[in-house]
């Protein structure tokens, strides 16, 4: 899935996992979208192996692998068949991206909190055109099922928010506490940003603490998403300028 680089000054274009029904009922049959745009509005990517390096379903009776028809969209239809927190976790081939001037890319650093990249950039004499970066998506979905508890887990992506309590089980008022993981570890000074489908306009920008968690205040009902972007050097075999992990969360406020 490529991105454009050459578009809209927020460059870094949300994606999500985002299903009919955020809390089904017990057996019952649930689309489920990939999604890419803004602002909760975008288009749907049919369901494609080779788009993916990974994408499962966690719940009560363990993790099995989303099985899915190539060409599919809405990318999958579920069922399920016990009650419980239902998580889903989608991790992308990776896909290259390239800025243009450095007013793009700068304006993409703003955007995602990544301000301290710029003078290391400059620093480290990389080009001030065609910036090249390859990044990879990490999306989750949580969705309750049946009304019922459970708790969000590390599904083993690299980049990877979890909720540390669930968010269809909080109190009026209460916020939800995350944490992010990079590499199955805590990561410090992240920016975590998270809007309501509701309003896309107010958005909380927070960034993770010395053990990687933040705290994200609720007050709307309905779907939530929550993203991170986490930029480092590239490997010696990837023909880029940096390479980044773009994480995201989809829930619902009861």
């Amino acid at each position: 899935m490529m991105l454009c680089a050459t578009a809209h000054p927020a460059l870094a274009h949300e994606f999500w996992l985002e299903p009919a029904d955020f809390t089904p009922k017990i057996g019952a049959s649930v689309p489920i979208s990939i999604r890419i745009g803004q602002n909760f509005k975008g288009d749907s990517f049919p369901f494609i192996r080779g788009e993916f390096k990974r994408f499962v379903v966690v719940d009560a009776s363990g993790e099995k692998p989303v099985k899915g028809v190539d060409g599919d969209d809405p990318a999958v239809t579920m069922k399920f068949p016990q009650a419980g927190l239902a998580i889903f976790a989608h991790y992308s081939t990776a896909e290259p991206l390239t800025f243009e001037t450095w007013e793009k890319f700068e304006s993409y650093l703003a955007l995602e909190g990544l301000q301290h990249i710029a003078p290391l950039h400059r620093q480290q004499g990389k080009p001030m055109t065609g910036i090249k970066e390859i990044y990879s998506r990490c999306a989750k979905l949580l969705m309750s099922v049946g009304g019922a508890g459970g708790e969000d887990r590390p599904t083993g992506m690299p980049l990877e928010l979890v909720a540390e309590r669930n968010p269809y089980q909080l109190g009026a008022g209460e916020m939800l506490p995350v944490r992010l993981l990079f590499n199955g570890k805590p990561i410090e000074g992240v920016q975590i940003t998270a809007f309501s489908k509701t309003d896309t306009i107010n958005r909380q920008r927070v960034r993770t603490d010395a053990e990687g968690r933040a705290r994200i205040a609720l007050p709307t009902a309905g779907p939530w998403l929550l993203n991170a972007v986490h930029m480092l050097p590239p490997s010696p075999r990837e023909k880029a300028d940096w390479t980044s992990f773009w994480a995201s969360m989809t829930f619902a406020r009861p």
